[in-house]
């Protein structure tokens, strides 16, 4: 009798187990707004019938993990004549659990059942592809590239229900995982996902253009052998991995989509074989390209010709004439490996073990087998596979080519990384049209405002500041007044630590309105530096305008650009006087002198006040000594803004 009712107990506990909801709960919603979560977990599922989420009575037939196959579950033998085809319905259910309350949410749906399936939510339908129906024979299988959005209940759960019929597929059931986002994230995550998709596409289709024309233009037929393996790859990508063809062309037929997807597995081997039978002959001495390649094309046209019914069922043999080529191919390429082991055989067998890692990647994820911790590697394995070809192929053809490409791009990088150390506008000055052309002795005597500002005690400022601080205040400076230059047609001779030497050939008054907007662009500065905690930093101006010789010295081996010029002396002399002045800019009456003539000449008056300061003593720009009782006329200007602040 204790048997019995421990029996009965058991009996008791078993079925409440088995008939409690399957349920998932969200491990941390939080993370959902920036990332993702891949539900992988026991849904209910319901055999031949749909059941709606309003119904609570009718009992799950099995509690299955998905994303699976209804192929292999254990149903009864009468329903699994039918189930082991792929063929037949049925409804999955899961509650999801800790979700927001009252929150939007998205998942991708294109494959997430092999042909037909409705979505609910709760008691909402939220997404249709195309029409399922509880008799299986009467589905129409349709996929699109979409999404399917919910919102949580004010509990915070949400009951999905997933109807799938299947009338031709192999397989049935949950093809592709349950990833969860918020709906703003999954924005996001799509908006990346075409950005990324759309690079290896195009890097693609780069590869087969540049193939073709390398066929063309040198009669090559391992070009156009890997102009064609290419184009399977994309073909494999724009059908499978991510449906463009779904996405541009909405009303692309279904069937003809997976037509498209199979041509990879079946066509890859054959152009493998042929294009590397084009690069060496050596390597297919004992059994001929041609038998090996010529399955694919009778594949080709069974997979067009006969009913996607049929055409499907055949995707397991080709798939085991894929591996069986490429395992022969790899064998052959290891006895040329060690018999010659050059860089053909190197490049060759990586590649093939690479695109073998990606194919065999791809098939175990189609089974619903953990690969990579979920990683997707056909992709780039394809990617990586055409690229090591075209190199492949340019090392063959192209090696005399490819050194004066090289040779040409260093030379471009080379210029932009001189013009960095030497402006162009200095070599515009001599008439040089590059820096190649700039001979040692080359020089050209010019008129020209110079300009040459400097910041204020910088040495003690730095002493208190660590290495890295002077070198982040220097270039934060730099990087504010810099620009400036350029903007005034100003060419920035040298920079001296904390000091800039620049020189303005269009125009005294381009100088002057610079280094107003220098001093301008200053009290700015000096907010920012303090809102970090850096010095407030002050500059002092000065502009002279003259006379200046600029060219080259040195010698063969070391050339270096040179200013020379009493002028540009007196400008930085100018500028130390701006200390001894208590002034933010001072420039010579010459300067000033040149620049209302300009603007004369244009019709306007310069935009500044000035106020003319005379110095008692002056000091010789080439001389340490000084001369009493010699007068020099310094000129003061400053604007309201500049005045104001300081």
């Amino acid at each position: 009798m204790k048997k019995i009712s421990c029996l009965l107990l058991s009996l008791v506990i078993l079925s409440s187990l088995a008939f409690a909801e399957a349920s998932y709960s969200i491990k941390n919603p939080e993370l959902l707004s920036t990332s993702s979560e891949n539900i992988i977990t026991e849904w209910d599922f319901f055999w031949g019938k749909f059941v709606f989420p309003t119904d609570t009575t009718t009992k799950p037939d099995l509690t299955v993990k998905a994303p699976s196959d209804w192929n292999k579950y254990p149903l009864p033998d009468e329903i699994r004549k039918i189930a082991k085809t792929g063929k037949g319905s049925g409804t999955y259910r899961l509650r999801l659990t800790n979700l927001k309350p009252r929150q939007s949410y998205a998942f991708p749906v294109y494959g997430l059942g092999y042909t037909a399936f409705e979505i609910h939510a709760d008691k909402k339908l939220i997404y249709r592809s195309g029409i399922p129906y509880e008799k299986w024979e009467k589905t129409e299988a349709e996929q699109n590239f979409d999404k399917a959005v919910f919102t949580a209940g004010k509990d915070g759960t949400a009951l999905i229900t997933i109807f799938i019929s299947n009338d031709f597929y192999r397989k049935g059931g949950l093809r592709g995982s349950f990833t969860l986002y918020e709906e703003d994230s999954y924005f996001q995550f799509h908006t990346r996902q075409i950005c990324s998709y759309s690079i290896f596409s195009g890097i693609l289709l780069m590869i087969v253009v540049y193939c073709i024309l390398n066929s063309i233009l040198k009669k090559s037929r391992a070009n156009l052998y890997l102009a064609c393996l290419v184009l399977t790859i994309f073909s494999r990508i724009a059908s499978y991995l991510f449906p463009m063809l779904k996405t541009i062309f909405p009303e692309f037929p279904f069937t003809m989509m997976l037509r498209i997807e199979y041509i990879s597995v079946f066509f890859i081997p054959g152009f493998i074989t042929l294009y590397t039978d084009a690069l060496n002959k050596n390597i297919f001495k004992h059994i001929p390209a041609s038998v090996l390649a010529f399955p694919s094309f009778i594949f080709l046209i069974l997979d067009f010709v006969l009913p996607i019914s049929i055409a499907n069922r055949m995707v397991p043999y080709m798939q085991i004439y894929m591996f069986t080529v490429i395992g022969i191919d790899s064998i052959l390429f290891l006895i040329r490996f060690f018999k010659d082991r050059d860089f053909i055989s190197i490049v060759s067998i990586s590649s093939f073990l690479i695109i073998a890692i990606g194919g065999i990647g791809d098939i175990l994820l189609i089974h619903h087998f953990s690969f990579l911790n979920g990683m997707h590697p056909i992709l780039p394995s394809f990617i990586i596979f055409s690229i090591m070809q075209i190199l492949l192929v340019a090392f063959i053809q192209n090696k005399n080519y490819m050194k004066i490409m090289e040779l040409n791009d260093y030379l471009i990088k080379t210029n932009k990384a001189y013009y960095r150390f030497v402006p162009k506008e200095f070599l515009e000055l001599l008439n040089r049209q590059n820096i190649t052309e700039v001979k040692l002795g080359d020089y050209k005597i010019s008129k020209a405002a110079i300009l040459s500002a400097d910041i204020r005690n910088f040495t003690a400022t730095s002493e208190k500041l660590a290495p890295i601080q002077v070198f982040d205040l220097l270039n934060t400076y730099l990087k504010k007044i810099a620009p400036l230059i350029r903007k005034y047609n100003g060419i920035i001779e040298k920079y001296l630590g904390d000091g800039i030497i620049a020189i303005f050939p269009d125009s005294a008054e381009s100088a002057i309105n610079c280094a107003l907007e220098m001093q301008e662009n200053m009290i700015e500065l000096r907010d920012e530096l303090a809102s970090r905690g850096m010095p407030r930093i002050r500059i002092g101006i000065g502009i002279h305008y003259g006379s200046i010789v600029i060219g080259t010295g040195g010698n063969n081996e070391r050339m270096a650009e040179i200013s020379l010029s009493k002028d540009i002396d007196i400008a930085v002399k100018t500028e130390s006087l701006t200390k001894r002045c208590l002034r933010p800019i001072l420039a010579t009456s010459k300067a000033i002198k040149t620049a209302e003539e300009e603007a004369s000449e244009k019709g306007k008056a310069l935009q500044f006040s000035k106020e003319i300061i005379q110095l008692s003593t002056l000091v010789k720009p080439n001389s340490k000594t000084t001369e009493k009782g010699k007068k020099a006329v310094i000129i003061s200007i400053c604007n309201d803004r500049i005045e104001d602040r300081l």
